[in-house]
């Protein structure tokens, strides 16, 4: 269920509709756990979300928590991302997904 939710959630996320985005994104973080590849599935593209939809605040705290993962891919994405995150230009696609 929480891939499906994951999928649709992406989906809109990718549309524009980061609200609903974001709805599913949530539920799918707060429904599984660490070291699930969902958990930081759905969290890298909370934090690319919260860009896209003005929510920088939200999206570099998220991150900084990312980047202490214990998870060694999601940690560099992270590192790599906060930098990104702080350009005030909108490139949010570099935030690639691994």
């Amino acid at each position: 269920m929480s891939q499906e939710i994951l999928e649709a959630a992406i989906d809109a996320v990718r549309v524009g509709q980061f609200q609903a985005g974001i709805s599913g994104l949530r539920h799918v973080a707060s429904q599984v756990r660490p070291p699930d590849k969902l958990y930081y599935s759905a969290n890298i593209w909370l934090v690319r979300a919260y860009k896209e939809s003005g929510q920088l605040p939200q999206a570099i705290k998220l991150c900084r928590q990312l980047a202490t993962s214990s998870h060694p891919r999601v940690q560099v994405w992270a590192q790599q991302a906060l930098p990104v995150l702080r350009q005030p230009s909108n490139i949010s696609s570099r935030l690639d997904i691994f």
